[in-house]
C-alpha cells in the first residue's frame, strides 16, 4: 500500500507538470495569435527573416483562412459591405527563407493553401527563398513549385492529395497530360504534353529536342499519329511549343520561273546566283528542309527569313535569259536579286577600261602588270602578297600605245595607281666617246741608192740604180740632187767624158732613217640613247674576203667573195640613279685591216680585232678612260734588183732592207651628259649643228675657244663640263743607226 501510495504521487506531480507546460503553450499561442493574423501560418520550428525584431515561432496547427484576414490593397474605398463580403479578399504573404529544411517548408505551404501532400522519403534538404516584397497565395505556391523543381523534385497530383517525389520517378507517376497547344498559365510543375504535327517530322524534332530538355526529361515521337510527347516542367513545354510553331510549316513547292535578263548576261548573272545559292544550300540540314511559311507579297529584299532552299538556274543564252526551279519564296528571292543585278551600267564605268600610257611602253608594261601577285584559293607564295583578283586581264595595245585592262573597279583602282608610278618621262643620256691609237711606229731602212746624170745635147738625162724606198718623184736632179730622209752618206765627183758624151760620177748613197708618230684617233662616234635602253653605233665599212677561189681548164678564174664589217662599233645601256650617277655598260669593237693597200689589192684582208666590255660608274657630265690596250707589230721590208741584188757580198750594193715595229696603245675615253627634259636636248642639238657648221667653214679644224663658249652657252643652267685632254706619250728618242 506504501508503495502505491507513493506511485500515486508521482503521477500526481507529473500531471502538475504537463498542466503547466500545457498553461505556457496556451499564453504562447494567445500572444503569437495578432502575428499569424496579418500573416499565414507558419510551422512549427519555422523562421522567416524579419527586417526588424527577433524571429517568430510559428504554431504546430494550421490556422483557419478567416482569421483576422487582409483586405486587399484592390478593395475599392467606399465599396459597399455586401461587394466586400461577395468577393473574399486576397491574402499576401511574404515569404523570406534561409537555410530552412524543405520538409518544414511543404508543411508550411501545407497550412498556408490547406493542399495535403504525402513527402517521398527521399525528399530532403535546406532552400533560402529571398522575397523582400508580398506575394499572392496562389503566386506562393508557384514559388513552391519552382524551389521542388529547382531542388530536383516533384509535384505530382493524385486525385485530393499531392505526392512530392523525386523529378525522376515523377515523370513515370500519373503526371497532368495536356493536348491543348497553349499550355495557359506558365508554372514548373511536370507535365507531360502531347504535341500534334502538321507537316514536320516527329524523329527529326526529337532529335532536335532533346539536347533543349532537362536530362530527366522524356521525348518520345510517334510517327504513326505525326505525334510528339513531351513530359517536363510546364515553362520548358512552353518554348518547345513556340519552337514547333516556327517549324512545322508546309514545305514549299518548286515552281518553274522565266526571268529574262535586259542588260546584263544570262550566263553571268547565273553564275553568281549559283554560288549565292549553292552556299545557302551548304548550311542547311541535309534532310527535309523545314522553314517558315511566307507568302510571295510578304518576302521583301531585306527581309531576314529562313535559309535559302534548293534552287536550280539555267541560262539560255539564246533568249539571254534565266529559268528558275524554286520555292515561291526562293524565287522571290532571285527575282530580287535578278532586278539589282540586271541594271545598266553607264557607259564608260564598266569593268572594261582603255588607258593610255604617255612615256611607258605598252608591251614592256603589260608584262610587269601581269606579274603582279594574283588573289587565289591557295595560299601565296613566299614574298609574293596578293593584290588583285584573278580574274584581271591586261592587254597592249601597240597602235596606240595603251593598255586595255578588265577588272573591278578596286583592282582597277591599285593597277591604276601602279601605272601612274611607272608611266613617268625617263632621262636620256647623250654619250661621246673618243677611241684613239696612241703609237710609236719605228721605220729602219738601210741599203744603197745609187744615182748618175748625164747630158745629150740639149737633153739631160739620168740613170740610177741599186734599190730604193721611195718612188720616181724622188729621183735627184742633175743640177740640185736631193738626198734620201734620214742619215745619208755619199760621194760626188766631178763629170766624166767619154767619147764626147759627158756623165756624171755615180753618187753612191747610204741612207738609214728612223721615224715616230704619235696620236692617231680612230673615230669619235656620240649617240643619245635613253635610260635602261641599250644603243649601239657602227662606224666602218664592209670589205670583201675571198673564201674560195677555182681556175677552169680555160685558165679562167672564179672566186667567192664574203663581206665582213671593219670600224668601229659601240653598244652601251646607261642606267641613271637619283643621285644623277650614271651606270654604264659598255661594249667597244675595234677592227683595222693590216697592210691595208695590199690587202685590198689582193682580196685578202688580215686584220686587227681589239673589244672591251666592262661596266662603269661615272658622274654626271665627267670622262672616263675605261681600257688601255697595248700591242707591237713587226714586219720587215725587203727591196732589191732581181738577180743583181742575190750577189753574195755585193747583192747589198742593189738591195735595200727595212724594218717597222709598231706599238699601239688604244685608249677609250667616255663622257655621259644626262639630259632631264626636251630644253637640254634641245641646247645639245643646237650645240652639235653650231660645231658641225664651224668645222665645215674652217676645214674641220676645231676651235677650241668657240667650243668653250658654246659649250657654257648651251648648259648654262648646270656646270661647265670637264674637258677631255690627251697628252701625247713621251717618245723615245734615239739616234739614226748607220751601217757602215
Amino acid at each position: 500500500m506504501f508503495s502505491r501510495g507513493i506511485n500515486y504521487m508521482k503521477i500526481d506531480r507529473h500531471v502538475k507538470i504537463l498542466l503547466s507546460f500545457l498553461c505556457i503553450g496556451i499564453w504562447l499561442l494567445a500572444g503569437s495569435s495578432a502575428a499569424l493574423g496579418a500573416e499565414a501560418d507558419e510551422p512549427a520550428g519555422l523562421t522567416q527573416k524579419r527586417e526588424s525584431g527577433p524571429p517568430v515561432l510559428a504554431p504546430t496547427s494550421p490556422i483557419a483562412a478567416s482569421k483576422e484576414p487582409i483586405i486587399s490593397s484592390n478593395a475599392r474605398a467606399g465599396q459597399p459591405a455586401a461587394e466586400s463580403a461577395t468577393e473574399p479578399p486576397e491574402r499576401y504573404v511574404t515569404i523570406d527563407f534561409e537555410n530552412v529544411d524543405i520538409n518544414l517548408f511543404i508543411k508550411y505551404i501545407s497550412e498556408l493553401t490547406g493542399k495535403n501532400f504525402i513527402i517521398d522519403k527521399a525528399v530532403r534538404g535546406n532552400v533560402t527563398i529571398v522575397s523582400p516584397t508580398k506575394i499572392s497565395v496562389d503566386e506562393a505556391y508557384k514559388v513552391f513549385e519552382s524551389v521542388l523543381e529547382v531542388q530536383g523534385f516533384a509535384a505530382v497530383p493524385a486525385g485530393s492529395i499531392i505526392k512530392i517525389v523525386p523529378s525522376a520517378d515523377a515523370r513515370s507517376k500519373s503526371v497532368e497530360t495536356g493536348f491543348k497547344e497553349d499550355t495557359g498559365e506558365i508554372s514548373d510543375k511536370i507535365v507531360t504534353q502531347l504535341i500534334p504535327l502538321k507537316y514536320a517530322d516527329p524523329e527529326e524534332l526529337k532529335r532536335l529536342f532533346t539536347p533543349l530538355v532537362s536530362k530527366n526529361s522524356v521525348v518520345i515521337s510517334y510517327p504513326s499519329t505525326n505525334l510528339l510527347i513531351v513530359t517536363d516542367v510546364l515553362s520548358n513545354i512552353d518554348r518547345l511549343l513556340q519552337i514547333i510553331k516556327q517549324i512545322d510549316v508546309a514545305e514549299n513547292v518548286a515552281e518553274i520561273s522565266v526571268i529574262p535578263i535586259q542588260n546584263a548576261t544570262a550566263s553571268d548573272v547565273a553564275t553568281i546566283l549559283d554560288s549565292i545559292f549553292q552556299g545557302s544550300s551548304s548550311r542547311r540540314a541535309p534532310a527535309t528542309r523545314t522553314t517558315r511559311r511566307r507568302t510571295p507579297a510578304q518576302a521583301q529584299p531585306d527581309e531576314t527569313g529562313p535559309a535559302l532552299g534548293e534552287v536550280s538556274i539555267i541560262a539560255d543564252e539564246r533568249t539571254n535569259s534565266l529559268i528558275i526551279i524554286a520555292s515561291a519564296f526562293d524565287t522571290v528571292k532571285v527575282k530580287n536579286l535578278v532586278a539589282i543585278l540586271d541594271k545598266e551600267i553607264p557607259r564608260g564605268t564598266g569593268n572594261i577600261n582603255v588607258y593610255y600610257l604617255q612615256h611607258a611602253n605598252a608591251e614592256e608594261l603589260t608584262q610587269v602588270l601581269t606579274a603582279l601577285p594574283e588573289k587565289t584559293d591557295t595560299p601565296a607564295e613566299v614574298g609574293k602578297a596578293p593584290v588583285i583578283s584573278k580574274g584581271v586581264e591586261i592587254v597592249a595595245d601597240k597602235a596606240t600605245n595603251s593598255l586595255v585592262i578588265t577588272a573591278n573597279k578596286a583592282d582597277y583602282a591599285v593597277l591604276e595607281n601602279v601605272i601612274k608610278k611607272l608611266d613617268i618621262p625617263r632621262r636620256m643620256v647623250y654619250l661621246e666617246a673618243l677611241i684613239m691609237e696612241v703609237k710609236a711606229e719605228k721605220d729602219f731602212a738601210v741599203g744603197v741608192e745609187w744615182v748618175g746624170g748625164f747630158t745629150y745635147g740639149d737633153d739631160k738625162g739620168i740613170v740610177f740604180g741599186g734599190s730604193r724606198s721611195g718612188d720616181g718623184s724622188s729621183l735627184p736632179s742633175l743640177d740640185n740632187p736631193s738626198l734620201p730622209k734620214g742619215f745619208s752618206m755619199g760621194l760626188v765627183n766631178e763629170f766624166i767624158e767619154i767619147n764626147g758624151q759627158t756623165f756624171p760620177s755615180i753618187s753612191a748613197i747610204l741612207n738609214a732613217y728612223k721615224q715616230d708618230s704619235d696620236v692617231h684617233i680612230i673615230s669619235t662616234p656620240q649617240i643619245l640613247t635613253t635610260d635602261n635602253e641599250e644603243a649601239e653605233i657602227k662606224v666602218g665599212e664592209n670589205v670583201p674576203y675571198i673564201t674560195s677561189r677555182q681556175e677552169n681548164q680555160t685558165l679562167n678564174d672564179f672566186s667567192n667573195y664574203e663581206y665582213k664589217d671593219v670600224g668601229v662599233t659601240l653598244k652601251i645601256t646607261p642606267q641613271i640613279n637619283q643621285e644623277n650617277v650614271v651606270r654604264l655598260q659598255v661594249y667597244v669593237e675595234v677592227i683595222k685591216i693590216k697592210n691595208e693597200g695590199v690587202a685590198l689589192a689582193t682580196n685578202t684582208p688580215t686584220t686587227f680585232k681589239r673589244t672591251a666590255q666592262t661596266t662603269v660608274i661615272i658622274q654626271d657630265n665627267n670622262t672616263l678612260v675605261i681600257g688601255g690596250i697595248i700591242g707591237d707589230d713587226v714586219s720587215d721590208n725587203l727591196y732589191k734588183v732581181p738577180l743583181l741584188g742575190d750577189i753574195p757580198g755585193l747583192g747589198w750594193l742593189f738591195k735595200t732592207q727595212s724594218q717597222t715595229v709598231d706599238r699601239v696603245n688604244l685608249y677609250i675615253f667616255l663622257t655621259p651628259r644626262i639630259i632631264r627634259n626636251p630644253a637640254e636636248a634641245l641646247a645639245v642639238t643646237k650645240q652639235k649643228r653650231d660645231d658641225a657648221q664651224y668645222h665645215h667653214e674652217t676645214g674641220w679644224e676645231i676651235e677650241p675657244f668657240k667650243y668653250k663658249e658654246n659649250t657654257r652657252e648651251v648648259l648654262k643652267s648646270r656646270h661647265v663640263p670637264a674637258e677631255i685632254k690627251v697628252e701625247e706619250p713621251e717618245m723615245e728618242q734615239r739616234e739614226p743607226q748607220v751601217i757602215e
